[in-house]
């Protein structure tokens, strides 16, 4: 084996090696994410809202938030 080719084969070792160590760091972040921010439970109703909510605002039925900070002096 030459000496470019052992050196190789040594860079695809490593190479392996820290890929392997990234994906189990990346779980690990992926379980305190889902520890630290728990997903919220939406109800039914609840999603029925939301979905009202953002159907009001896609026609343009909503408070514009500059304009209403305005009006309370906010």
């Amino acid at each position: 084996m030459k000496k470019s080719e052992e050196v190789s084969v040594v860079d695809e070792t490593l190479l392996k090696e820290i890929y392997d160590e990234v994906k189990k760091i990346r779980e690990k972040l992926e379980r305190l994410e889902e520890l630290i921010l728990p997903t919220e439970k939406v109800s039914e109703e609840e999603l029925r809202e939301i979905r009202k909510l953002k159907r009001e605002s896609l026609r343009g039925e909503h408070v514009d938030w500059d304009e209403l900070k305005r009006e309370l002096d906010v």
